[in-house]
């Protein structure tokens, strides 16, 4: 099992864009950097999660694979036995949807500061809706294999990250009020 390649392009370049900032910048903001970084290589692990293998050439059959039936993962899970692999499978593969743009919720508000529910739940749906949407069109012309636009992925996504986003913001808002005194001063730790 080789390592993708968009995997090493996107490791490749991120270490290069590491090494000129580190260059440029040396210590300053560092924390941020480093968050920012970390973001760069997450939409790198989202990348490759999302794309598989890319075949070249491609290998095009022409046909459009979708899901669009809302919520028929339930069907999965309600239909088959708890023993059996379709339910565990089923299991699986929801719950990777539901976490899988978690951390782009957290990100939103940590390093892009974005602020209210429904801007954040709009750019995780867009970016859900793009994920899905390449996949369609990039296995219909042939350069991926077994990846299908998939409604309950887009749900399942757009829920985590939207999760993702509340919980952060309601940890930011307890460390917040708990860095604040009686005086309405700023503690510091």
């Amino acid at each position: 099992m080789g390592i993708n390649i968009i995997t090493l392009i996107g490791l490749t370049g991120l270490l290069i864009y590491i090494i000129v900032d580190f260059v440029k910048r040396r210590f300053s903001s560092m924390l941020r950097r480093l968050v920012f970084y970390s973001f760069i290589f997450y939409l790198i692990t989202v990348i490759t999660l999302t794309t598989g293998r890319i075949i070249i050439p491609p290998i095009a059959d022409g046909s459009l694979r979708m899901q669009l039936i809302p919520f028929y993962f339930l069907w999965d899970l309600l239909n088959f036995d708890v023993g059996d692999w379709f339910f565990w499978n089923s299991v699986k593969l929801s719950f990777n949807n539901l976490i899988m743009l978690f951390p782009l919720g957290v990100y939103l508000s940590l390093l892009f500061n974005i602020k209210g529910m429904k801007k954040a739940a709009f750019l995780i749906f867009l970016s859900s809706l793009s994920i899905e949407s390449s996949q369609l069109i990039f296995s219909s012309v042939g350069f991926l294999w077994g990846r299908t636009f998939n409604v309950d992925d887009l749900l399942l996504n757009t829920l985590g990250g939207v999760l993702g986003f509340m919980v952060f913001e309601f940890m930011k808002k307890m460390f917040t009020s708990r860095s604040i005194d009686g005086n309405g001063k700023s503690k510091n730790f």
